[in-house]
């Protein structure tokens, strides 16, 4: 679970509330921190829930922490779950032109996925595995697939199992939602670099043999 959360030293701004926005008193975030350092005045941040605690991503920096992160939590569950082999491919949207015809009308886009070459998401591992442990508690719960593979490697002895890691797009810092947050006054943090990445597609396979439950 995630929400927009705001902290102020002196006021909170009145048009806030109309966007969603919890604000709360900076006095509140004395021993909290963001992931890029100490809680700021004035910066929306995205507040993630979970077990370990919550989680302070400032808003124009969430789409591609959250990538990442997903990321790196579908290949900890992957290697907890003892894969013996684990490839990440890396796609992308592109624009292609499509013609109907001249009598059909003029020509349209239409968007496809296109591999992303040499990116930083790209890995690639053989292994011998390893006794299966359960992951869980899952960092992304909610994120589809990820339950779902544990279940169907601890349960059904699956011995591949996919998953698509999606990168949403939806706290872009120009985009309509931070458009709407910076006429309002408020900091969205540094306008993060986009990898350009839409998709991450992850394959991991496992041996049946090993079904000694830790």
């Amino acid at each position: 679970m995630s929400q927009l959360v705001a902290y102020f030293d002196q006021s909170p701004m009145e048009a806030a509330g109309d966007l969603g926005i919890s604000q709360l008193p900076k006095s509140a975030a004395s021993a909290i921190r963001a992931i890029n350092g100490e809680i700021r005045a004035g910066v929306v941040y995205v507040r993630l829930l979970r077990a370990t605690g919550a989680v302070h991503v400032p808003f124009a920096e969430y789409d591609e922490w959250s990538l990442r992160d997903r990321y790196n939590e579908a290949l900890r569950i992957m290697n907890s779950l003892g894969a013996t082999s684990i490839k990440c491919e890396t796609f992308g949207e592109s624009s292609k032109i499509r013609s109907l015809g001249a009598r059909l009308g003029p020509k349209t886009a239409a968007l496809a996925q296109q591999r992303v070459k040499n990116s930083a998401f790209d890995y690639q591992t053989t292994a011998t595995g390893s006794n299966p442990r359960d992951p869980r508690p899952l960092s992304w719960p909610d994120e589809p697939g990820f339950d779902a593979a544990v279940s169907s490697v601890l349960d059904n002895g699956a011995t591949e199992v996919e998953l698509n890691v999606r990168c949403s797009r939806s706290h872009e810092f120009d985009g309509a939602i931070g458009t709407q947050l910076r006429k309002v006054g408020f900091d969205l943090g540094v306008k993060t670099q986009s990898s350009g990445v839409t998709n991450l597609h992850i394959v991991a396979t496992f041996d049946r043999s090993r079904r000694r439950w830790r």
